[in-house]
């Protein structure tokens, strides 16, 4: 993590986060994730702390949806990939907490104050979500009557991984640009 993360470009991150997060929820929201027992799937969205925290920036409903989406997302076409596709996703959270102490160190003295809810999800429960996570993966997987569901999940998450990577240095790059 950048030692000199300045306000703003941590702004321009967490737009470049809701730019990738908001279509990629939309897709998964319609496939029947709900079903999965342990999954509480409707408690992991991120998109509405991402506006949270991007509100603590000044942004508006109306400036959140003029933002830039991501287009090119992995495709999803049934659960194994959804879940590999939600491993990516459920695992930057854990993985988040690491980040959620070097901003709250770096922002401490912000004014106005900088707001961390993504980065802090799920609070101290992180690692009971995380496991409650695998579990329903594993669930999923031994009930699973396709032999190629492992092998589909890890292909999804593979593709969840380039796709937010290529996402993320598309808009590095668009940021670095003249305005």
């Amino acid at each position: 993590m950048d030692a000199d993360l300045t306000p703003s470009a941590y702004r321009r991150h967490l737009e470049a986060l809701l730019g990738f997060y908001a279509p990629l929820e939309a897709r998964l929201a319609s496939l029947p994730l709900e079903r999965l027992a342990g999954l509480a799937i409707q408690e992991r969205w991120k998109v509405s702390l991402l506006e949270e925290d991007l509100r603590a920036f000044g942004h508006d409903a109306h400036s959140l949806a003029r933002l830039p989406r991501c287009e090119a997302l992995p495709a999803l076409p049934g659960l194994p990939e959804a879940l590999g596709c939600l491993y990516v996703l459920e695992g930057s959270t854990l993985g988040g907490q690491l980040i959620l102490r070097h901003l709250r160190r770096q922002f401490e003295s912000a004014s106005p104050p900088a707001t961390f809810s993504f980065f802090n999800a799920y609070g101290d429960a992180v690692g009971p979500r995380w496991r409650a996570f695998g579990d329903a993966v594993n669930q999923a997987s031994e009930s699973a009557a396709d032999d190629a569901f492992d092998g589909r999940a890890i292909q999804a998450a593979q593709a969840t991984f380039d796709a937010f990577a290529a996402w993320l240095r598309q808009e590095q790059a668009h940021a670095a640009l003249p305005a």
